[in-house]
């Protein structure tokens, strides 16, 4: 398939490094010759300095022969207008990045008629993840698949976890479970019975939802009910997260320095305190009890406030810390200084934009480990390679697994004896270069 991502920053280079690694035919158009450089020098892909919104510039990248068009730049309108000229130019599918309310949330303005099938909007995706993160807090990674039948979680052991040093074939679970994978010293590991687990170990488990609490408490994790939650940063993110908070009936507070913001927002919000002060007041976070949230989330737009904020939350008692990390490479810090957990807008951006652009009967795509594997639902289709005889048998790639099959809204944690049949949901976890190979094993013969 041949792809145009229009802008080259950290989307459009997470979207430009799985696509290529899955060979496909990609375009990267980027007006500025330093991240043009940078995709150049790190990627398998064509690039073209100039404009997105040039028609000439898009007949350069071969407009008329591609299948889709994603445009992520910083600028709604130029991402609006270089999709509408695409559809113009003749490619199929368009994905637009429109941050933008105004434009997002206006039902007079159809997505349609501006030729983009899908208007992504990465302050709602992330404000949907960290809701995600307030149901199960333990977690430093949370999602869910088949309609929430299924449910992936990324856990940290320490040392005192009753599964440290462990051999997989040696842990007891109550439930049926797989650990899909394991981040160890920024390594991803698919791990075999023989495989140990180790303090530190970032781990991913898929399991049926109503069994995962059991689970996690094998794994040393116990379940915390939150109850009250903090949020640092009245921007896009924190009014997304505290209205979605609000609906799921959580008691919010939210702290933003601009007092015009708070003007605003405490119109918009309903059951939200709204305060107006600086967060990296320690006496301010004193009085407002920070201490005493179950959740704090710090999502300005200055990854150092997040971080520091963040700190200093976890030092007053706050049970749960999250930080929006922009630049990716703070993100290592995040566990050496004691914040739980760091959420990158850009990443979980990255894959909305990939569920929709994967080919086969995809349902959704996750990223995880900070891009390093992908977890994807897919649906089994008649007569493709991996229905119909004993997943042992199946020859699939080895850099990939099938973590669960959901049939007939029954959750099976399959083993090489269980067979796949025709519209089976499939949830796998995979190595960006076994993707291509895992969506040929589901696309009909």
């Amino acid at each position: 398939m041949k792809t145009i991502i229009i802008g080259a920053g950290k989307v459009g280079f997470s979207i430009a490094q799985m696509l290529s690694y899955a060979n496909h035919d990609v375009v990267v158009i980027e007006n500025n010759s330093e991240r043009k450089q940078i995709v150049e020098e790190n990627l398998d892909v064509q690039t073209i300095l100039g404009s997105g919104g040039s028609i000439s510039i898009l007949h350069e990248a071969g407009i008329c022969d591609a299948q889709l068009l994603v445009a992520v730049t910083e600028y709604d309108e130029l991402n609006m207008v270089a999709c509408l000229l695409g559809k113009k130019l003749g490619v199929k599918k368009t994905v637009a990045r429109v941050r933008n309310p105004e434009y997002v949330d206006n039902n007079q303005i159809s997505a349609d008629a501006l030729g983009i099938d899908l208007v992504i909007n990465p302050e709602q995706v992330t404000a949907e993840m960290i809701g995600k993160l307030a149901e199960v807090p333990e977690a430093i990674n949370v999602d869910y698949y088949a309609d929430g039948k299924v449910q992936m979680v990324e856990v940290q052991l320490t040392k005192d976890s009753p599964v440290a040093y462990k051999r997989l074939m040696d842990i007891k679970f109550p439930k049926p479970n797989l650990i899909v994978a394991i981040l160890r010293n920024e390594k991803m590991i698919i791990p075999r019975g023989q495989d140990q687990l180790k303090p530190n170990d970032l781990v991913f488990v898929l399991a049926e939802t109503t069994n995962m609490v059991a689970i996690e408490k094998v794994l040393g994790k116990e379940r915390i009910k939150t109850e009250n939650v903090t949020i640092l940063g009245g921007g896009r993110i924190g009014f997304y997260l505290a209205k979605l908070l609000e609906k799921k009936g959580y008691t919010v507070k939210l702290i933003e320095k601009s007092i015009e913001v708070c003007k605003e927002i405490s119109q918009k919000l309903s059951n939200t305190l709204v305060l107006q002060g600086d967060g990296s007041d320690i006496s301010l976070l004193e009085e407002e009890e920070v201490g005493q949230a179950d959740f704090f989330v710090a999502v300005t737009n200055d990854d150092k406030v997040n971080l520091l904020v963040s700190i200093i939350a976890k030092h007053l008692g706050a049970k749960r810390t999250i930080a929006q990390i922009r630049r990716t490479e703070y993100v290592p810090l995040v566990e050496k200084v004691g914040i739980d957990v760091a959420v990158s807008p850009r990443l979980l951006t990255a894959g909305a934009i990939l569920r929709f652009i994967r080919k086969g009967d995809i349902v959704s795509v996750s990223l995880i480990g900070g891009a390093k594997a992908e977890m994807i639902e897919l649906i089994a289709q008649s007569h493709s390679k991996v229905t119909g005889k004993p997943l042992k048998n199946l020859n699939f790639p080895k850099d990939a697994i099938i973590g669960a099959v959901v049939r007939d809204n029954n959750v099976i944690v399959p083993t090489g004896m269980d067979i796949i049949n025709p519209h089976d949901r499939v949830i796998v976890f995979a190595l960006p270069k076994a993707i291509a190979k895992v969506e040929e094993f589901f696309l009909q013969k």
